[in-house]
């Protein structure tokens, strides 16, 4: 396992479709898309990119541009359809072919666990928020062990914990579409409490591999330095990273955090017997999604307030407000793209310089790298210079960011083929490889595809 991993990434819902076929049963994001609350870019993803039938297409272009790893995620529901109990032969049959396909092309499979798709009985019974849930994740993952253990080298349990209780209990962007940052640590607590028992399982069957975690985590920043803006600083390390990645990597949560905590917040579901499981569930890489830093500024008034800017429209600002922590901020000199991204691949060697100091021995894999924007393909092209620009720099910070001594093991680009992107629909698009929803999900590499099988050659000689 010591060559570098150069892939890409996608997730079992954004991607796969076929959401009725093979036995699999319904998630959150089933119920949601077809709801009336998915008002906003209102698709679904029962088709999505159709990698459920074109899996063997996909990861044959993968390979041919020179990708040896691809990141995807396992649905919960293709395996167990109810959640619980019985195992669906015909979703074990499906990763199964999927692992073969991997093989046949030389291209290694990373596996993530669960990427935001929960299983309806058990999201309706609470979710995360329901100790029980993660008892149950447990139970999903030794099946997912016993299955593919020994056909899968590195896995992942969650993608981004903080993330996804972020949209679902901040912003109240994502199903269960709330706003109640006490719901949000307690969901969050539970999916960390399952991420470790998972590792924990895993590390008890001997298998030959890596597990860890995939967290999006930022470079921390503002553009004053005095007391002030530094407590905000500490803060938003607290808010957004180091509530999954100390107890990640540490196997406790910081004690600062709890202080906080406790002073705002019900925090009775953290049960004293649950200190040991995250002591044995300590990670052996940290997975980072990294897409750009994250600027504040100190607390001055007002109620706690997140807003997103889902549409696209060049104009929303994303706001957030986290009474008596921290505010986002905005530099006005970078450059964003249309949902408000800004576009600083040097946040990366921040991020990994921090990490570095936080966690000296723990290894890193960059588990995404990439930028959403409205592509277009114009006589069977798409010429995305701004995402070569984009990814290009990020590769430049990372190598400079290991010449300065972190141990960063992979990079994916996030993300394989244009997808499903949550909320923000299809328009938004990541993929080096585009996706014409209009003409049979036909696929057509983009600029960047062929930029980046060039770039990896000339990395790996």
């Amino acid at each position: 396992m010591s060559k570098f991993l150069w892939g890409s990434a996608t997730s079992a819902y954004q991607c796969e479709g076929g959401w009725r076929e093979g036995g699999k049963g319904l998630t959150n994001w089933d119920i949601f898309c077809h709801s009336d609350e998915n008002s906003v870019n209102p698709v679904t993803g029962d088709v999505a990119s159709d990698v459920y039938h074109r899996y063997e297409e996909d990861i044959r272009m993968l390979a041919k541009g020179n990708q040896n790893a691809y990141r995807f995620s396992l649905c919960w529901t293709r395996i167990l359809p109810n959640g619980t109990g019985e195992v669906s032969q015909a979703g074990i049959d499906f990763y199964n072919r999927v692992l073969d396909t991997c093989e046949k092309y030389g291209v290694e499979p990373f596996v993530t666990l669960y990427h935001y798709d929960i299983p309806i009985s058990l999201f309706k019974s609470g979710g995360w928020e329901n100790r029980e849930t993660a008892f149950a994740f447990i139970e999903y993952a030794k099946i997912c062990f016993k299955y593919f253990g020994h056909r899968v080298k590195y896995w992942a349990t969650v993608n981004e914990p903080n993330y996804e209780t972020y949209c679902c209990y901040g912003r109240g962007n994502y199903p269960p579409n709330v706003q109640n940052l006490s719901r949000r640590w307690k969901a969050m607590y539970h999916l960390l409490l399952g991420s470790a028992g998972c590792i924990h399982e895993y590390k008890k069957m001997n298998l030959k591999g890596m597990i860890g975690i995939v967290s999006d985590s930022y470079s921390i920043e503002s553009l004053v330095d005095n007391e002030e803006y530094r407590e905000a600083i500490y803060n938003a390390d607290l808010f957004y990273n180091r509530c999954v990645n100390d107890v990640s990597v540490l196997g406790e949560y910081p004690q600062d955090f709890i202080d906080k905590l406790s002073k705002e917040y019900d925090l009775s579901y953290m049960l004293p017997e649950d200190k040991v499981i995250f002591k044995e569930g300590i990670v052996d890489y940290l997975g980072i999604n990294a897409y750009d830093r994250t600027l504040v500024k100190p607390y001055t008034t007002g109620e706690t307030c997140m807003i997103a800017n889902n549409t696209g429209d060049g104009v929303t600002k994303n706001s957030t407000i986290i009474k008596g922590w921290f505010e986002l901020d905005e530099d006005p000199n970078t450059i964003k793209n249309a949902w408000g991204c800004e576009l600083y691949p040097k946040s990366v060697y921040n991020l990994l310089l921090d990490l570095k100091d936080k966690y000296p021995k723990i290894p890193i894999i960059i588990t995404e790298n990439g930028l959403g924007y409205y592509d277009e393909c114009i006589d069977g092209k798409v010429n995305d210079q701004y995402r070569i620009e984009f990814l290009n720099g990020f590769i430049y910070w990372i190598k400079k960011a290991m010449e300065d001594g972190c141990d960063v093991r992979g990079y994916f680009v996030w993300s394989t083929m244009d997808l499903y992107s949550w909320i923000n629909g299809y328009k938004k698009r990541y993929g080096l490889v585009y996706i014409d929803y209009e003409d049979n999900n036909k696929r057509i590499p983009k600029e960047s595809y062929y930029w980046y099988k060039k770039k990896i050659k000339e990395e790996r000689f």
